[in-house]
């Protein structure tokens, strides 16, 4: 891919995620002049499912796996284990009255499915996930595991968006960075910050190399990444307690 030499907006940030008013990240980045431009480039639809296969784990990689498989009222085996891939995927699991069992640190998704692979040793898992998934914690996994993959939700890429180029780009997902570089190319001095391993290498797959990458999934994690790639300088007590 070339990089375009159209000049962009500055004080501009494009998040490829549909955040609330009161969202601590949309309001910090106000607060220091910058025009948040937040639009998902993805639609979700739910695929629906009439079996729940039993297995010792269920993993879910995403909010959306979540979502879409606690929707359609699943029947669980007694016992069943949980696992997610963030502490914010943790949480989101909370609000379906569920526990995670295991928890994956960091953004490195590979590292996260290694982890989870030693910490179940030979039980059998269940993959709530997107009929796209890339399966990244299924590779990982011995072939003494026997694992479900179950489709409970689509994503389908937009074309019908207009976004102003902007001084930086915010992709949460490899499928909304391939949305977004299908249709613009990059500007040579944008700046990017991608969101998980997988979203990362999605845009090195588009000759990107100027990307930041969080240290976690949470806002706290983007928000210093962001500032970073900016170089503003902000105080780190600040950014930590999101004031």
């Amino acid at each position: 891919m070339t990089i375009s030499d159209v000049s962009f907006d500055k004080k501009s940030i494009f998040i490829s995620r549909n955040l609330t008013p009161i969202s601590p990240l949309l309001i910090k980045l106000n607060s220091m002049g910058y025009e948040v431009l937040n639009e998902s480039l993805i639609t979700v639809s739910q695929i629906r499912f009439t079996h729940t296969p039993v297995t010792k784990w269920i993993f879910f990689s995403s909010k959306n796996s979540i979502r879409h498989f606690f929707a359609q009222n699943p029947e669980l085996a007694e016992g069943v284990k949980f696992a997610v891939m963030s502490p914010s995927s943790a949480e989101y699991l909370v609000e379906f009255g569920k526990t995670a069992d295991f928890i994956g640190e960091g953004v490195d998704v590979t590292l996260i499915a290694k982890k989870f692979a030693d910490f179940i040793k030979d039980d059998t898992v269940l993959f709530p996930q997107a009929i796209d998934s890339l399966q990244t914690i299924q590779r990982q996994l011995s072939f003494t595991n026997i694992c479900h993959n179950l489709f409970v939700y689509k994503t389908t890429r937009r074309i019908d968006f207009e976004i102003p180029q902007s001084e930086l780009l915010v992709f949460t997902s490899p499928s909304n960075a391939q949305a977004y570089l299908e249709k613009y190319k990059p500007a040579a001095d944008q700046k990017f910050v991608a969101i998980g391993s997988t979203t990362y290498n999605q845009l090195k797959n588009y000759g990107i190399k100027n990307i930041g990458l969080p240290s976690s999934f949470d806002e706290i994690g983007l928000l210093n990444t962001i500032v970073e790639q900016l170089e503003v300088k902000v105080p780190s007590s600040k950014i930590n307690s999101g004031n």
